[in-house]
């Protein structure tokens, strides 16, 4: 047997199924499933995008410029596999679901906003560790049955994986002993701790 099907059986097949909308009958995953796991991933890249803006934002100390960067170049980030993974549903005949309410309970991530720059990283780093860990899940998940599905995941993954590296270099510099940090965020200003 070939490894090309008879073009006139698929194209029977596909246009027996027209009505179906843009999934072919030859998609190998339950679509109910899909949905589910790429509305977990754009919930997760709400609540990132989310959390980077309010890192960037609380940011207003000695290392303001470094860090508003850095969380800028996230929060982009995160806006472009939210985009992406919103584009992807709709291809898959689903409708990306923005409502605010729900978004936290849809997501793995969650949204955090510490008082110390190491909280603030601490949290960032957290975050990303579970992406990370869950977009793996997700590249298994869509394997060989949706490689468009699976090289998006495996491009956002490798993302995710530099961000967790640009933040855990950042936290071994804030304070290499002990991961500290002297300023304290409240609100729009920032003060000086002492160190115990």
């Amino acid at each position: 047997m070939s490894i090309l099907s008879d073009v006139k059986e698929v194209a029977a097949r596909v246009k027996s199924a027209m009505s179906d909308g843009p999934v072919t009958p030859y998609y190998g995953l339950k679509l109910d499933d899909v949905y589910e796991v790429l509305q977990a991933a754009l919930a997760s890249e709400i609540i990132c995008v989310l959390r980077y803006q309010q890192h960037y934002y609380m940011t207003t100390s000695l290392h303001q410029s470094q860090l508003q960067s850095l969380f800028k170049e996230h929060w982009d980030d995160e806006q472009g596999h939210q985009n992406r993974i919103a584009d992807r549903l709709q291809q898959l005949g689903g409708v990306p679901n923005f409502n605010p309410e729900g978004v936290t309970s849809r997501a793995f991530s969650s949204f955090q906003s510490g008082h110390t720059l190491a909280e603030l990283l601490r949290e960032d780093l957290l975050a990303e560790r579970i992406v990370i860990k869950m977009y793996g899940d997700i590249v298994t998940f869509f394997g060989s049955a949706d490689p468009v599905s699976r090289r998006m995941f495996e491009e956002i993954l490798k993302d995710e994986e530099d961000h967790a590296s640009d933040i855990a270099d950042l936290l071994y510099t804030v304070d290499p002993e002990s991961g500290k940090v002297a300023e304290e965020f409240t609100g729009d200003s920032t003060f000086k701790r002492e160190r115990s």
